[in-house]
């Protein structure tokens, strides 16, 4: 939870955010990243047809890397998610890797279910935005409780 908003704001972001992420459903189908033509690079991620080759050099921190053509399909939805968790105050510094992270760790597992690799664009953002699904889930689960 992002300590810089009370609870009542950020119970407000999460229902926001709930509700851009269903209108970001929407665009997906629609096929609204058409003509995105920037690579996200941000929060130790990037996205790219290739990774580069890998240093043995322990500084600096390497971006972990998801490698597929639809690489700037992709990146325009993390950019649609960077924008609506941000808006909502739901992400900040302090836990930006993470978030974005657990979406990289989505999109690679959901390559790796298919026979070639890859799979298919539409499918491959839509389990990516699944994953920032959950993750809004877990956000509203840490909140403490009443009695």
């Amino acid at each position: 939870m992002n300590n810089d908003i009370s609870t009542e704001d950020y119970l407000k972001g999460i229902a926001k955010a709930r509700k851009d992420l269903t209108s970001l459903i929407d665009k997906i189908r629609k096929e609204k990243y058409k003509g995105s033509d920037e690579l996200w690079v941000g929060a130790d991620v990037a996205i790219d047809t290739k990774a580069p080759p890998r240093s043995t050099a322990w500084w600096p921190p390497q971006d972990d890397y998801v490698v597929t053509p639809y690489c700037k399909e992709l990146s325009w939805l993390f950019r649609q998610l960077r924008d609506i968790f941000y808006e909502c105050q739901l992400i900040d510094a302090s836990n930006k890797e993470e978030f974005f992270g657990w979406l990289a760790d989505a999109a690679i597992a959901y390559m790796e279910t298919t026979d070639d690799g890859v799979g298919n664009c539409e499918a491959l953002l839509l389990a990516t935005h699944l994953e920032a699904e959950v993750i809004l889930k877990k956000m509203l689960c840490q909140l403490p409780h009443g009695e």
